[in-house]
């Protein structure tokens, strides 16, 4: 019985040294974080000196993901350092839609970066036509892409593309996404002839019969 009453009493006595320990003592603090994977100026939801045991890695990695840029968050303690590591996975714009930067899921959100310079203007009647949209601009070369300043899907998914090659503007009607390489040839043979260098529109959703105006 005083062999129980004195495991008990030892048990007891270690969980109130451990809990004081982690909850109240200095020695498990926080001592240094870092966030990786982003450039962002963030406000820093840990502060060196809280005490590392009342870091709760959910709670810090949701209050991340309110950022609407912020894909998902990963919070570790290391026990031995007393540091807090800070995982952020940004969201990677692939078009404008709408007004604001959109990812392979659709989601949209305003990237801190500027790197939406760069993306297509998709017009589309949902999210879904967008992101489908965007898969066909990948497989356009750089002679169609490098000048291409909307890409807008038609009724049928057939696309239209505007091109604005500095001294004037092309119309180029694609059609549906078929036949993309016999098109994509179509295309830079008429632009390669001295009689097409006024045309504002061309029409290659028949390649076999392309019409330039």
């Amino acid at each position: 019985m005083k062999n129980k009453r004195l495991i008990a009493l030892i048990s007891i006595l270690l969980l109130a040294v451990a809990s004081y320990v982690l909850g109240w003592s200095t020695l498990l603090t926080v001592r240094g974080i870092e966030v990786t994977g982003t450039s962002a100026n963030l406000t820093s939801q840990v502060f060196k000196g809280e005490k590392l045991a009342r870091v709760e890695p959910r709670t810090v990695a949701a209050s991340y993901q309110k950022y609407d840029f912020i894909e998902s968050a990963q919070v570790s303690r290391n026990w031995l350092t007393g540091k807090v590591t800070i995982a952020i996975t940004e969201r990677t714009p692939i078009a404008i839609y709408n007004g604001a930067a959109i990812d392979k899921q659709g989601k949209a959100f305003v990237p801190h970066s500027g790197a939406e310079k760069n993306l297509p203007l998709i017009s589309a009647a949902t999210t879904a036509d967008a992101i489908t949209a965007v898969n066909f601009f990948k497989t356009l070369p750089p002679e169609i892409t490098s000048h291409l300043t909307l890409l807008k899907m038609l009724s049928g998914q057939a696309y239209q593309l505007s091109i604005d090659l500095g001294d004037r503007k092309l119309q180029l009607r694609w059609g549906t996404a078929t036949e993309n390489a016999l098109k994509v040839k179509v295309y830079k043979a008429l632009m390669a002839q001295p009689e097409n260098a006024k045309i504002r529109r061309m029409d290659l959703s028949a390649p076999h019969a392309p019409i330039v105006k």
